[in-house]
């Protein structure tokens, strides 16, 4: 019978060490099913305190809640293609509470660079259109929460095109009105339809190399994920 310290050295110089080969991340439930296949017996709240000290000894990356990974170094988006648009947002509405991302940003991810960019901004909805206004007084070609026909006649990239959608009370926290990357990533998914920004292959390629790059923290992005689906559905159903 395994002792209480073999099956924690089982855990982490076997099954652990295995699923980092295997993949960038894993779940908690990954984590169950490997010992069990191992046919190492723990309790979960056993699992839970061996995985927390893999944690904190650097064995495996917290990527969020009940999520892991073998990247060590968070990836982030490049705020540089987005400083404008927010220098030029604060100044005609000092107030609001919004955040943005480009395309642009994700062209390390990307088989072909984006060569004309498309900002997404994501600010209250009551705000959304005196938002735009106060753009295109700036010179900038904004839009106030298209719909797909509207985008597809009329919405083209460039260096001044921004597209304004309403935020979400569960969306992850900005910094400096930059989108973190967990947001973006799911946004590109949701607007490369709507707008026809990439076809789904290439945003499905993005979204590889986003994960194989770096530490994503995979619980917030799929937790925005879920919540957009609903949101998304509960506005269907509204109109």
């Amino acid at each position: 019978m395994k002792t209480s310290s073999s099956k924690k050295s089982a855990l982490f110089t076997g099954v652990l060490s295995k699923l980092k080969q295997q993949t960038p991340y894993f779940s908690f439930a990954t984590v169950k099913r490997a010992i069990a296949e191992a046919e190492i017996e723990l309790a979960d709240d056993t699992l839970r305190e061996y995985m927390s000290e893999a944690m904190a000894t650097g064995i495996v990356s917290d990527a969020g809640r009940g999520w892991y990974s073998h990247h060590t170094k968070p990836v982030s988006l490049d705020p540089k293609p987005v400083n404008k648009i927010i220098r030029d947002v604060k100044k005609a509405v000092p107030l609001l509470d919004f955040c943005c991302w480009s395309t642009v940003q994700f062209n390390s991810f990307a088989q072909h660079l984006i060569a004309q960019p498309t900002i997404l901004l994501y600010a209250e909805s009551d705000a959304l259109e005196t938002v735009a206004e106060s753009l295109k007084k700036s010179g900038w070609d904004a839009w106030g929460n298209p719909g797909k026909a509207e985008a597809e006649r009329y919405v083209r990239p460039g260096d001044k095109t921004v597209i304004l959608r309403p935020a979400i009370s569960k969306q992850p926290e900005a910094k400096d009105h930059v989108a973190p990357i967990e947001k973006a990533l799911v946004d590109l998914l949701v607007e490369a339809h709507k707008l026809q920004l990439f076809d789904l292959q290439e945003v499905q390629r993005i979204i590889d190399n986003a994960l194989g790059s770096g530490l994503l923290q995979l619980s917030i992005m799929l937790g925005y994920s879920e919540a957009k689906r609903e949101n998304l559905v509960s506005t269907q159903i509204a109109h």
